[in-house]
């Protein structure tokens, strides 16, 4: 009864949000609960978006340029989508600090520094992807709506929307210990949150962001629910099954060589039926499974959990016992479409090996044949790479997944010279070519395909609009002579630097028996920094749902200056038929027409876009409202900065 009701309260006050057609806020990360990024909103049209003008600017401060590897800090990446809710837009820095603005005239209402450790490292760099909300209708005072910041160092805060301080009954003081109850944990710098938690009813679902290759017993990827009244812990699940659970079984000698299998991209939800929806990442190590016999659920899966209870409904596995690193890193996205004359709702999982898996959301079975198909075997002593991998009939992938000679970049005679004889010598089967000891040719890189930007979903034109990179990666292993588990010989040393310097140039205390090559473990295709396949290396892909079909895939390259790199920064698509995008190395934000794919305009910014551009419209009266928040990336190479722009038509 208790989930009805949360289920009832929720769909009406959805209901109740979306009866004025005039106006739209921006109340999660994704844009709504289910994801997709979209907005009703059409007052930015094709006409008249190229005359877009400045509304306000603002500045946090939190941009800096490390000195790796002489230093643990390798510099900020800039990847929060901020959220309009409660008359303010909030949104997150590099440093995990809060900001709190007037969304129509960028005045800062208030900031929370949670205080991060300033000279340690962190295994997944200094990035925070946003904030959550959430607001009790029967309550009144202070924090009655609530922004609940998931930290860098694994601290869950909650904090009162109107004034920024912590909430002294959440937790211990306003802040909740994500570290409590996670065994084994060799390493505080290895265990981490990236994104923000999704709130259902009265619960904040959590993941983790888990450092890759680093050992095999590496943290377990909990998903966990907390009471946003409390913090109380009210369920757990376990993403690699406890002797007992279900899914057990296809970890063929348990699971004492094995973590991570986490969930650190963005968790959706369908509040209606009181469902969330996990992607679920690759077990440890990556490229060696040799420990972890079988198929090795729940890692690389869809899995659909009861959100008040934590029970699971249905899963659906996208690779089995992945040795690619090709985890969930989109967030899945709730869409219904039409078959046979009948609407269906779905859940739509794009990959990072280039596929997209749709899933009926009440059963996790496919709406369009998946087929169980051969792939090689390994050739690396004590791997048993899985005999088949699921292959959906449809959609088409998204980008190619086998590399011939036809594919080399002619960039000059030299050029394409090399990287045919460096071609010659790896191991190149297509899609699934297990890693090996002398290099493997792994197309789509395990950047993706998609990645955590994910998809925007365009419900009145059936279009799922997914950004995608095209390059490829050379992956190489070695054997390694110490296989003793856990810190071993790695925990004396002091920093997380120094431990990851002394893992990287031995491989001792890792407990793996294959490993990376230190030097040529995971490298771009490349010839002279220039990759070998030929460009463009990212793509904007328009796939038509209904029909399992692609309808439009234009590059995300400018020109000669700019090759298409794009694909690390989410798309915005809106009512209008205007989709925006980033995420590129070049400060630029396109616009592109979301029924052809053709670039109607293109924005110059002062930095590198890897955030989610936003849309919203807080008064029928007033603007429609386009805010940006252009910060570089120090790991994709893109301008630094540390802006958040606001546009509107003049």
């Amino acid at each position: 009864m208790r989930r009805l009701a949360t289920a009832l309260s929720l769909a009406l006050a959805a209901s109740a949000a979306s009866a004025d057609p005039l106006t739209a806020d921006w109340p999660v990360t994704e844009g709504a609960p289910g994801g997709g990024r979209f907005s009703r909103l059409a007052d930015i049209t094709r006409e008249n978006v190229a005359s877009l003008e400045v509304a306000w600017s603002y500045r946090h401060g939190d941009a800096w340029r490390g000195r790796w590897p002489l230093s643990v800090q390798r510099g900020s990446a800039f990847e929060a989508t901020p959220i309009v809710t409660g008359g303010r837009l909030l949104f997150t820095t590099p440093r995990n600090r809060v900001i709190a603005l007037d969304p129509e005239t960028g005045a800062e209402l208030w900031t929370f520094d949670p205080e991060l450790e300033r000279g340690r490292a962190y295994a997944n760099m200094w990035i925070n992807r946003g904030v959550a909300s959430w607001r009790d209708p029967a309550a009144s005072g202070a924090c009655t709506e609530r922004v609940l910041l998931a930290t860098l160092d694994a601290r869950l805060i909650a904090l009162d929307a109107a004034t920024g301080r912590p909430c002294a009954g959440f937790g211990e003081g306003g802040t909740v210990d994500l570290t409590d109850g996670i065994a084994p944990l060799h390493d505080s710098w290895e265990y981490n949150l990236t994104s923000p938690g999704t709130v259902v009813g009265d619960v904040i679902v959590v993941g983790s962001s888990i450092s890759d290759v680093v050992r095999p017993d590496s943290p377990p990827g909990d998903v966990r629910a907390f009471d946003v009244r409390t913090g109380a812990l009210r369920w757990t699940f376990h993403t690699i099954p406890h002797e007992g659970e279900p899914g057990h079984e296809t970890w063929e000698t348990g699971t004492r060589l094995t973590g991570a299998a986490n969930v650190w991209s963005t968790i959706t939800a369908d509040p209606a039926r009181g469902l969330v929806f996990l992607p679920v990442s690759t077990p440890s190590p990556d490229f060696y499974g040799g420990d972890r016999p079988g198929a090795n659920l729940y890692s690389d899966s869809v899995v659909a959990l009861d959100a008040a209870s934590g029970a699971r409904v249905w899963h659906f596995q996208t690779v089995h016992h992945d040795l690619w690193d090709y985890d969930l890193a989109a967030p899945p996205v709730l869409v219904t479409i039409e078959r046979d004359g009948r609407e269906i709702d779905a859940v739509a999982q794009a990959t990072k090996h280039g596929f997209v898996f749709v899933l009926d959301r009440e059963t996790g079975e496919p709406l369009f044949p998946v087929e169980e198909r051969p792939v090689p075997a390994s050739d690396v002593p004590g791997e048993r790479a899985w005999a088949t991998q699921p292959f959906p009939t449809a959609p088409p992938p998204l980008v190619p997944q086998h590399l011939t000679e036809d594919d080399l970049y002619a960039l000059d005679a030299e050029h394409l010279a090399a990287c045919r004889k460096q071609l010659a010598s790896l191991r190149n089967e297509g899609l699934f070519t297990p890693p090996s000891l002398a290099g493997s040719v792994l197309y789509p890189f395990t950047g993706g395909g998609a990645n955590w930007s994910g998809a925007t979903w365009d419900p009145g034109r059936g279009l799922l609009v997914v950004p995608v990179r095209n390059l490829v990666h050379v992956v190489k292993l070695e054997k390694v002579a110490d296989r003793a588990t856990g810190g071993g010989s790695v925990k004396p040393l002091r920093g997380a630097g120094i431990r990851a310097l002394w893992w990287l140039l031995t491989g001792r205390g890792t407990g793996q028996s294959y490993r990376l090559d230190p030097i040529d473990g995971r490298t771009l295709f490349s010839h002279d920094s220039v990759p070998c396949n030929a460009p463009p290396w990212g793509f904007l892909v328009g796939v038509d749902l209904a029909r399992g079909a692609i309808a439009w895939r234009v590059s995300t390259s400018r020109g000669d200056d700019d090759p298409g790199e794009g694909g690390y920064g989410p798309a915005l698509s809106t009512a209008s038929g205007l989709v925006f995008h980033g995420g590129s190395r070049l400060p630029v934000m396109r616009v592109h027409d979301a029924d052809t794919g053709e670039r109607i305009a293109t924005f110059d910014l002062p930095a590198g876009l890897h955030a989610g551009p936003i849309t919203y419209k807080l008064r029928p009266e007033g603007k429609q409202f386009l805010v940006v928040a252009p910060g570089g990336h120090v790991g994709m190479g893109s301008p630094l900065g540390d802006h958040v722009i606001a546009y509107t038509l003049p």
